[in-house]
């Protein structure tokens, strides 16, 4: 009785071991079946930061398998990246390398080539290493109704070297009005671990409203974000920043202050930033930096009273310069070049130099953090819907400062007397 017991026993076990093998196997046979999500599981993890070899310059190409498709035709792009040596190393090496490649309103993701990770119309593509033999990546999009241009951007970065970018403008139809226009002001150099603010400027110089406004800055690897006003969207990561700025008005503009810090060792740092519309053609900015441990760095900001005037009214400049640096500037040189429709009607202090064309200062020497102001008094006049005026400051010994002020022109305003007859 006892022995019957104990074989009851074992065949109960060994047919539940058989079972539990046999669902073991038929599971992992269809997880094994089911293929990849998403892109990205496929692409190889980026692994520490690592140094580059031989002084690389990173080098990128684009180009379009058709330069004026159809809507609804299938395209393909093909992007090329490389490095190059700039001490001439016989082999350099970038590590880490990114490619990031923005799509433009108007086509539709199909596939790529290798696969990369894709979301919300950004392709990441990512290699361990690149050196002197070119590398290719390859997109296939399919063109949508209602585009007539299509402007594709791509930026490749990887560890401790400045980003590049390129950019292809593809014709769909008739051509098409820039209606977007984006600025990116910066300082020309920055200390070794200060602050770097950025201010960028996107405006729709066009008689007609533009929808779905979007700005992307891509921040450099090297470079820490601080934050932002307003701030950026939470759906994006670094080094991608993003902002939807929802619909702009005919002439209307928004203004972005990014605040970053700077590395903590010298070298040059190239900022991004690209501006898209719904059916509208993009557009991109470029500011580039000295990153520096000593030196006299010249910083100006230019302000004015009024970003809408009518023809004849009043504007007024207020140009605020600084020397930012840790060593004194001198024999500074301070210039507002007047665009055409500017009648200057008064300046404080007395410019050296007082003409139609621009007002120049020769202000000598400034001390670090020894701020100084220029104020323009004007009237506006023209036939430019736009006003565009510039400012720069400059000196032999010292990285100048550049600011930008933009003021659209209304047609002058007509009033006529009301006349009253006694009936």
């Amino acid at each position: 009785m006892f022995g019957n017991t104990n074989l009851k026993s074992l065949l109960v076990q060994a047919t539940l071991f058989t079972v539990i093998v046999v669902a073991g196997l038929w599971v992992g046979a269809w997880l094994l079946s089911i293929p990849p999500s998403n892109a990205s599981d496929v692409l190889p993890a980026l692994q520490a930061f690592q140094s580059p070899i031989g002084d690389p310059q990173l080098h990128i190409a684009k180009t379009v398998s058709n330069d004026f498709p159809d809507p609804g035709e299938i395209i393909e792009y093909t992007i090329t990246y490389s490095v190059t040596s700039t001490s001439g190393h016989p082999n350099p090496q970038a590590n880490n390398v990114r490619l990031h490649d923005f799509l433009p309103a108007g086509v539709e993701f199909i596939s790529s080539d290798p696969a990369a990770a894709y979301a919300a119309g950004r392709l990441l593509f990512t290699d361990e290493s690149v050196g002197l033999t070119d590398e290719t990546a390859t997109v296939q999009v399919r063109v949508l109704e209602g585009y007539e241009r299509l402007r594709n951007h791509t930026l490749v970065a990887a560890d401790f070297l400045t980003s590049t970018h390129a950019s292809l403008l593809t014709d769909v139809g008739p051509p098409l009005t820039p209606w977007l226009n984006l600025t990116k002001l910066g300082n020309s150099a920055v200390l070794v671990g200060n602050p770097m603010i950025y201010t960028i400027r996107c405006e729709n110089l066009s008689d007609f409203s533009v929808s779905n406004v979007i700005v992307k800055d891509v921040l450099p690897a090297n470079l820490s974000y601080v934050g932002a006003f307003p701030p950026p969207d939470t759906t994006e990561t670094l080094p991608v920043l993003t902002w939807s700025l929802g619909d702009l008005d005919a002439w209307d503009g928004r203004t972005i202050i990014l605040t970053t810090t700077a590395p903590s060792s010298p070298g040059i740092i190239t900022n991004t930033a690209m501006a898209d519309a719904y059916e509208r053609i993009m557009t991109h900015t470029i500011q580039s930096a000295h990153v520096i441990t000593e030196g006299a760095i010249l910083q100006l900001t230019k302000l004015g009273s009024a970003t809408d005037v009518f023809v004849g009214g009043k504007l007024v400049y207020t140009l605020q310069y600084e020397n930012v640096g840790n060593q004194t500037s001198t024999g500074v040189v301070l210039t507002d070049t007047l665009p055409d429709g500017i009648v200057v009607m008064g300046v404080y202090p007395t410019a050296t130099v007082n003409s139609s064309e621009s007002l120049v200062w020769d202000i000598g020497q400034v001390l670090v953090n020894a701020p100084g102001t220029a104020v323009i008094t004007a009237t506006v006049w023209g036939q430019e819907r736009m006003v565009h005026n510039v400012a720069d400051i400059t000196s032999p010994n010292s990285f100048p400062g550049h600011a930008e002020w933009n003021v659209h022109l209304h047609p002058a305003a007509l009033y006529l007397p009301m006349v009253v007859r006694n009936p």
